[in-house]
């Protein structure tokens, strides 16, 4: 089998948990801030569009309140200005003012003004909370709401087009009747759409509806008719006049004619603002409300006349399958094995690669779930690739042990335990021999067989596991002193006949660990092990031992104190040593520590290992990364 396939819960599990977890973030909607300001940023990045033709804004600025208006503007200024906005025959004026009672002198005046065109839309408050009336001398085709419709995060995004009063009664908004006024000229009237029948289409153009789930929405309330609005690229998407400079007569007549006039306040005193990340040149996001419905007028007028598209989404389940697939995107590149540095810069370039495509998407006005995928793609190819490549690390390491494995037991096989199996077969078994020779020899025959078992089963068990010689497993990860102990015991056990007679005066102390790794404490048991195993074979005649492992100071000891005949004497030069002791050498040097074994009086031998708790964080660290 596939070993790929054999170890899939390895392999995409994870990831798969990883893209889950980012799907389910989604579905509880706490994504939709960030995709949010991802997709203003996306909108107000775009390159500038032109200056649209057919809407124009006449702003009430503050220093038209401070020196001729003052505020609210008067029902006779306000007829005045009407009246003077008439004279270069716009299609349709509309008043984004409140204007349901008579302010200051004129309300005749303003009354008979407004009556006297069809073409002047006034605006009114429709939501039940704060219901503001249209003014009482439009007639119904001429008012329209202005109810904006805000997110959670108090940004406008979406532009209420059609809902119905408290009484059920449908009513249409400030900009559709405005729209509407401007299209009739040319003969083209409000209808149901063709592809959804509940929404609105004038001409060719359908205008999509907002639904719960469009784009990053979750489950948002999608109450009356709703649409995205693809505001007008740039700083200055609509040519602006002040009251003062229309009053003053000084305009070019084709900034008005046959054009949508919006008349609105910009006056910061007003606070009439709404917020909106995705117009470009504001700061701090506040947009006259009055500039809001021209961004709603021109993009339906846009749509109908040159094409503009609106704003268009992915299906729901889209959106989940191109997050899926860029985590299983993620998911590969964490198993395709390389350098860091390399892996980095694959994951930067695709990462922008898909940045980029977003962001090209929306210039040609396609939202796509820009947060989530690139989230599942980055987090599977960047957390996912250090755990991979240490898998294939690991799988590689043992690869090759057990190849060492195979190659050592074949030459064992081989050489050693072929002349000892030729020697006990060549020696009868009524042949006299020195005392428990043959049964000792018999002894190191099994041992020598055993060692590939051992060696293999120590591959295979946990990184956290020491195996001794005689197969038995001890857990690393418990504290050192008992580590020690259990070594110890089996040890002991292993030779239960040497150590029966043998007087034993044993210490065993808890020891500061904290700074070892596992691989030094695996060194650690081995080399109690091995020292005991020498007094086995070297110190004969021992009747006492004495082991101690404690701490000592700031230092930790290791000490093991025989009383053998056949060990190191005062008079001999110290061992050069074999593997055992360079193994122990080379221990002390790893951890910072010293390792002496030296003849005591009058006989005996005492191997000692004594090294620092506290090693320098340089010599700690240079440890650890020798380790991997």
């Amino acid at each position: 089998m596939n070993p790929w396939r054999s170890n899939w819960k390895i392999n995409i599990l994870p990831g798969l948990s990883i893209t889950g977890l980012i799907i389910l973030t989604r579905l509880l909607g706490l994504l939709q801030p960030l995709e949010w300001k991802v997709f203003d940023l996306s909108l107000r990045w775009r390159p500038a569009e032109t200056t649209d033709s057919r809407v124009t804004i006449v702003t009430l600025t503050e220093d038209d309140i401070q020196t001729v208006l003052g505020y609210p503007i008067t029902d006779r200024a306000l007829a005045e200005l009407v009246q003077t906005i008439q004279t270069y025959k716009p299609k349709a004026i509309g008043i984004d003012i409140f204007r349901d009672q008579p302010v200051g002198e004129g309300f005749e005046e303003l009354t008979d003004t407004l009556q006297a065109f069809d073409n002047v839309v006034g605006i009114y408050r429709i939501d039940e909370d704060v219901t503001i009336p249209p003014p009482p001398m439009l007639p119904e085709e001429q008012v329209g709401f202005a109810d904006a419709v805000l997110d959670k995060d108090g940004f406008l995004r979406r532009s209420l087009l059609g809902t119905a009063d408290a009484k059920g009664n449908y009513r249409f908004a400030f900009t559709v009747q405005l729209v509407s006024k401007y299209l009739a000229a040319d003969g083209i009237i409000l209808e149901n759409g063709i592809q959804d029948a509940e929404t609105m289409r004038f001409g060719p153009a359908e205008i999509p509806r907002f639904w719960p789930n469009t784009g990053a929405y979750i489950r948002e309330a999608a109450g009356g008719n709703q649409t995205l609005i693809n505001f007008r690229a740039g700083t200055q998407p609509f040519t602006k006049l002040s009251y003062q400079t229309l009053m003053s007569g000084q305009v070019d007549a084709s900034l008005l004619q046959d054009r949508v006039v919006l008349v609105g306040y910009t006056a910061e005193s007003v606070k009439d603002f709404v917020s909106s990340g995705a117009i470009a040149g504001t700061n701090p996001s506040l947009v006259p409300g009055v500039e809001i419905q021209a961004h709603a007028i021109s993009q339906i007028l846009s749509a109908v006349l040159d094409q503009r598209p609106f704003l268009k989404t992915l299906p729901d389940g889209l959106d989940y399958i191109l997050i899926m697939g860029a985590g299983l995107l993620g998911l590969a590149l964490a198993h395709w094995r390389r350098k860091p540095l390399g892996h980095l810069l694959i994951i930067v370039i695709v990462g922008s690669t898909g940045l980029i495509l977003s962001y090209g998407l929306m210039l040609v006005s396609w939202w796509v779930p820009t947060v989530p995928i690139v989230a599942a793609f980055l987090l599977n190819a960047a957390v996912l690739y250090p755990f991979y490549q240490a898998q294939e690390r690991l799988r590689s390491k043992l690869y090759e042990r057990q190849i060492l494995i195979n190659q050592t037991y074949n030459t064992i096989h081989n050489g050693p335990l072929q002349t000892l199996a030729s020697m006990l077969s060549r020696w009868p078994l009524e042949e006299s021999a020195p005392a428990k020779m043959r049964e000792e020899l018999q002894v190191l025959n099994q041992e020598l067989r055993g060692v590939y078992d051992t060696m293999r089963q120590e591959m295979l068990l946990s990184t956290e596991t020491l195996v001794l010689s005689g197969q038995q497993t001890i857990d690393l990860q418990q504290p050192l002193k008992e580590l020690l102990q259990e070594t110890y015991q089996i040890t002991l056990e292993r030779h239960r006949d040497f150590f029966t007679s043998i007087i034993r005066i044993i210490s065993f102390e808890p020891m500061d660990d904290t700074q070892l790794s596992i691989d030094q404490k695996r060194d650690l048991g081995r080399f109690l092990e091995e020292t005991l195993l020498n007094v086995t074979k070297y110190a004969k005649s021992t009747t006492r031992l004495k082991i101690e492992c404690r701490q000592e100071g700031d230092y930790n000891l290791i000490r093991i104190v025989d009383n053998g005949k056949d060990g190191l004497t005062k008079s001999t030069s110290p061992i050069q040593g074999g593997y055992g002791t360079k193994q122990a050498e080379t221990l002390a040097r790893n951890l910072g520590g010293q390792f002496q074994r030296t003849a005591m009086d009058p006989q005996g031998v005492c191997c000692q290992l004594r090294w620092p708790i506290r090693q320098s964080l340089w010599w700690h660290w240079v440890n650890r990364w020798a380790a991997q």
